[in-house]
């Protein structure tokens, strides 16, 4: 999960914070809070942790696969003027900024360790798994193995990737609105009920001490989850 965020920590240091910071949370967080929201935002913090480090993996594939048809076009036009995929590769390493640059520096340097042309483009499509990027792993190992025209084929992939990163952004605008208003609701209402127990020290801990108000703190935090689960749902986008 770092790798694909383009985040070189280490995984243990990572944990090790991650573990910290809930400790310090539950432990800071009684003196204001009380003891159930302390371990309430302390058990989110992870969630909230791998939940930043999935968005972070979406943008950097989502930026990807924007440079695609450029990448499809340093490919094409250093293979029209004679030089192998590697080469072009390389090649799109050097000119390309991140995240495909780094990418693609990767992939020749596993070219350079010995990796055939099908297995690095493999890997990178395991690592930024997409229809877009599978299509043009895929035309250019199918032309490398049978001798095709590579620079026609990735100049007509080029153009068809091009117009779908424009009607990706026309959907993406048309749903924002709605989006980022769902988002706020929900976390207005998460607010709320810190505000409320910030206000008056205890009152989660006072309702966490009958059933009744157990039983409405599980419906209250049902009812978040699933209010985050449908507007995920909503605001995914398949072009």
């Amino acid at each position: 999960k770092l790798v694909s965020a383009g985040l070189s920590w280490s995984p243990l240091g990572a944990f090790s914070t991650l573990v910290a910071v809930m400790v310090l949370i539950i432990i800071a967080g009684q003196v204001i809070l009380g003891r159930v929201s302390s371990i309430i935002i302390a058990a989110m913090v992870p969630l909230a942790f791998f939940q930043w480090i999935s968005r972070r993996s979406v943008q950097r594939k989502e930026g990807f696969i924007s440079q695609l048809p450029e990448l499809a076009r340093i490919i094409a036009n250093g293979n029209a003027a004679g030089l192998s995929i590697g080469r072009c590769l390389a090649m799109a390493g050097r000119e390309m900024p991140e995240p495909a640059g780094q990418e693609m520096r990767r992939v020749s340097r596993e070219l350079d360790l010995g990796w055939s042309v099908d297995q690095v483009l493999t890997a990178l499509s395991e690592r930024l798994p997409s229809r877009e990027v599978n299509v043009l792993v895929h035309t250019i190992v199918i032309q490398s193995r049978t001798g095709g025209a590579l620079s026609d084929a990735l100049a007509d992939i080029s153009q068809t990737l091009e117009d779908r990163k424009e009607l990706r952004r026309e959907v993406s605008t048309v749903i924002l609105g709605s989006a980022v208003a769902g988002y706020a609701v929900i976390g207005i209402g998460l607010g709320a009920v810190v505000l409320l127990n910030f206000l008056q020290p205890g009152t989660l801990d006072y309702m966490a001490g009958s059933w009744a108000g157990r039983i409405l703190l599980v419906i209250s935090a049902t009812l978040f989850v699933m209010g985050t689960f449908l507007m995920r749902i909503v605001s995914r986008i398949e072009v």
